[in-house]
C-alpha cells in the first residue's frame, strides 16, 4: 500500500484544497493521507468528510507541521493523530497565526520600501498559516518576478533584503504540545537541516516519537542513515512526499513521490 504522511493545501501554502488532496490520493492509489498544514489544522473536518464520499479515498490521518527554532536552524516537526480540538493547540496556534501576520506586515513594509509594491489582500491570507510562499507568488502575479523560486533568491530567502524571522517554538515546546494533543511527534525532512550531527542531538535529547525518514530531500545513502538514527533511538520511521503542488517543486503530482507502508512503521499507529 502507498502511503503520503506529508501534504499542504490551502489551508496554509499548498495548492490544492483538502477535498482535491483527498481525491489526488484516491486517483494515485494512496491508502493513507496525512494533511499536515503549516501551523493550521483548519482544513482537517474538510478533509475528513471528503474521505466519507471521494470513492477509493484514503484514510485520512489528522496531522499539522509545527515550525521550531534551534539555534539559527529552523526544526519542522510533523505530528499525526493530533486531537484537532485541544484547546492548547488551537490556542498556540491561533497565537503563531498572528505572529505571521504581523510577520507579513513587516516584510512587505520591507520590499515596498525597495520597490516592491503588494497587498496584504494579494498574498490572502485569510484563514491560512500565511508565509514566504504566499508572499512570492503574489510577487509573480505582480509581475515583479517569473518564479517563485527567482522571489526567494532576490527578495524573500534568509539573509536577502526582504527577509523576516517567523516566530517559532522551540523543538520542545512543539513536541511537547502535540503530545498533549495526543499526538505522535515527528522529525519532519532532516536532511534539509544539513546538519546532521544536530539532527542527532535532536533526536537524543528531544521526546520525539519518529523521524521522516523517506522525504524528496533525502537520497538513499541518507534514508539509510536516518532509518540507523531511527534504530538507534527506538523511533517510528516516516515519510512524506511534503507535497504543495506548486510547480517547478518537486513532486508536481500527488503520488510521483512513492512511499510504500512496509517501509514506515509510524503506520501501523495510524491504521483502524
Amino acid at each position: 500500500m502507498l502511503v503520503d504522511l506529508h501534504t499542504h493545501s490551502t489551508f496554509s501554502d499548498g495548492r490544492y484544497t483538502p477535498t482535491q488532496l483527498v481525491e489526488m490520493a484516491a486517483r494515485a492509489g494512496i491508502g493513507v493521507l496525512a494533511l499536515t498544514d503549516h501551523d493550521s489544522v483548519n482544513g482537517m473536518e474538510e478533509a475528513q468528510q471528503a474521505a466519507q464520499t471521494v470513492p477509493n479515498a484514503p484514510q485520512v490521518v489528522a496531522g499539522v507541521e509545527l515550525g521550531a527554532q534551534a539555534g539559527e536552524n529552523s526544526v519542522h516537526i510533523l505530528g499525526y493523530n493530533i486531537d484537532i480540538h485541544n484547546e492548547k493547540l488551537l490556542s498556540k496556534i491561533e497565537e503563531m497565526r498572528h505572529a505571521r501576520e504581523h510577520r507579513l506586515h513587516r516584510m512587505l513594509a520591507k520590499i515596498g520600501a525597495l520597490g516592491y509594491h503588494i497587498t496584504v489582500e494579494d498574498c490572502d491570507p485569510k484563514n491560512r498559516a500565511v508565509g514566504r510562499p504566499h508572499v512570492a507568488k503574489a510577487l509573480v502575479a505582480a509581475g515583479y518576478f517569473e518564479s517563485v523560486d527567482e522571489a526567494f533568491e532576490v527578495l524573500l530567502r534568509r539573509g536577502k533584503p526582504g527577509y523576516e524571522p517567523q516566530p517559532k517554538l522551540s523543538p520542545e515546546e512543539a513536541v511537547e504540545l502535540l503530545h498533549g494533543a495526543g499526538g505522535i511527534a515527528v522529525l519532519a525532512h532532516p536532511a534539509e537541516l544539513e546538519n546532521l550531527p544536530l539532527v542527532e542531538m535532536l533526536l537524543k535529547n528531544i521526546p520525539f516519537d519518529g523521524i521522516e525518514v523517506y522525504h524528496p530531500s533525502a537520497d538513499e545513502k541518507l534514508q539509510q542513515h536516518f532509518a540507523q538514527l531511527a534504530q538507534k533511538y527506538n523511533l517510528l520511521t516516516s515519510g512524506g512526499s511534503d507535497f504543495h503542488g506548486v510547480e517547478g517543486r518537486f513532486p508536481e503530482q500527488l503520488g510521483v513521490f512513492k512511499v510504500e507502508s512496509s517501509k514506515v512503521d509510524i503506520i501501523k499507529t495510524m491504521i483502524k
